[in-house]
């Protein structure tokens, strides 16, 4: 950890010299009395850090005072101006937002190619957070929008039972099921999961898919493209995931439970590993839980600890309208998000960090232990896997997704065999592919 520190730290240094010597450059040319608009979008991370990193912004740059706007609506609140020309000089707003407003600005190609920014800090970030079509929606090489608060999903575990009883998380499907025999010598089972809302095994079996087939097999997934789903390599998978349920590494009754009754017995120490994400901890607060009870987090086994490994992630974004009446300031601010004052503040205030090599350190002992180790997940090989293998749809009445997943309960007590599960998928992406939105 400490050598992971220290590179951090270095990495760190080095930008900041760079940082500072173009600040004192370009405060030089700037006009006083300079003003940079940025929205901010007031979610779960709240306001407070960017009130503190634009007065961190502008002490740095004499003359520029940097007016934040922040609310739940921002969306809705720029889009007047965005539509009259006048348009924030930097967003924090996810592509998610039901506003629509960042998906049009990307759908209206209204971005400003942030690619030269990015350049100077792609050693920092994390891999696998820059390469995805979040950050380059037109896949053409540039980047456009820029990685902030990032979260994982995969299998959790308590970690004191872990340690007491010599076991380790799993890395492959051999280690999971050898786990799962060392759960029955405990009275355990070795997997639970909120049965009635199966698509929480979508942090379990979309980052396995991906791990086996390349991202190239998930992608032809989520195009519908025909035989996808007939890969061998994911028919490994998916024999594994109905093995769970078969040879009785399932908790008895798992099927018909809801997300909290499944999380409560995971809880009292009756499944060993159970998907989902950081939220849990804060959602089973006031829950029972065995004694020594402490949250630890690893990722989807793999069929071969030598392919690339992924988590199931998410991010949010940060980027700069293109009628922006201050760009290159507006890129300044950007990258100053990734500078070594900007993180400990967002730390401290925010209680999270762009993903960025060690950031993670600055959050212990201000987040919530689940969520510390689920960020340290990144820093021991794993990459981010952004998306699903079900590409958007309009125009028609079936949703791939809940076809897919809907199937499982049936998989889990042998009423339907994996040969059926991949026809069925196979059946539904034949009759949507038409209807996947590009």
């Amino acid at each position: 950890m400490k050598k992971l520190l220290l590179l951090f730290l270095t990495l760190i240094m080095s930008v900041s010299m760079a940082f500072a010597a173009g600040s004192q450059d370009d405060a030089a040319g700037q006009s006083e009395g300079t003003v940079l608009e940025i929205a901010v979008f007031e979610g779960g991370y709240g306001r407070a850090y960017w009130d503190a990193v634009a007065t961190a912004f502008e002490e740095k740059n004499p003359g520029v005072t940097v007016n934040v706007t922040a609310n739940p609506e921002i969306g809705d609140i720029i889009r007047p101006n965005i539509l009259a020309g006048n348009p924030p000089d930097f967003i924090y707003m996810s592509t998610s937002n039901n506003s629509g407003v960042a998906q049009a600005l990307i759908k209206d190609r209204a971005l400003v190619d942030i690619t030269d920014v990015i350049d100077g800090l792609r050693e920092r970030i994390l891999p696998g957070f820059l390469d995805n079509s979040l950050c380059q929606p037109y896949g053409d090489g540039k980047v456009y929008l820029a990685p902030m608060y990032y979260s994982a999903m995969g299998l959790w575990y308590n970690k004191n039972f872990f340690e007491s009883n010599g076991l380790t998380a799993p890395v492959t499907w051999d280690d999971f099921f050898a786990l799962g025999e060392k759960a029955k010598q405990l009275d355990r089972s070795l997997y639970t999961y909120q049965g009635i809302y199966p698509s929480y095994n979508e942090s379990l079996i979309y980052p396995a898919i991906a791990a086996a087939t390349g991202l190239e097999g998930f992608t032809d997934c989520a195009n519908y493209e025909a035989g996808a789903w007939t890969d061998p390599a994911i028919r490994r998978v998916l024999d594994n995931i109905a093995r769970i349920g078969i040879d009785e590494y399932l908790m008895e009754g798992t099927v018909a439970l809801d997300h909290t009754q499944a999380q409560s017995e995971w809880l009292l120490g009756n499944a060993l590993l159970h998907p989902n994400g950081a939220w849990v901890e804060g959602e089973m607060a006031d829950a029972p839980r065995e004694d020594g009870f402490e949250f630890g987090f690893c990722a989807p086994p793999v069929l071969d600890a030598n392919e690339d490994k992924y988590v199931f992630s998410t991010f949010e974004e940060i980027y700069i309208p293109a009628a922006a009446r201050n760009v290159e300031l507006a890129k300044k601010f950007l990258a100053f998000q990734y500078s070594y004052e900007a993180i400990e503040l967002n730390a401290k205030l925010a209680k999270g960090v762009p993903p960025v090599v060690g950031a993670a350190e600055f959050l212990k002992g201000t987040v919530s232990p689940a969520t510390y180790e689920s960020y340290q997940i990144f820093t021991k090989g794993y990459q981010p896997l952004l998306g699903q293998p079900f590409g958007v749809v309009a125009e028609t009445s079936l949703v791939p997704r809940d076809e897919f997943f809907n199937q499982l309960g049936d998989i889990m007590t042998g009423k339907r065999s994996v040969d059926q599960w991949i026809a069925h998928t196979e059946e539904v992406s034949e009759q949507v592919k038409d209807h996947l939105v590009k």
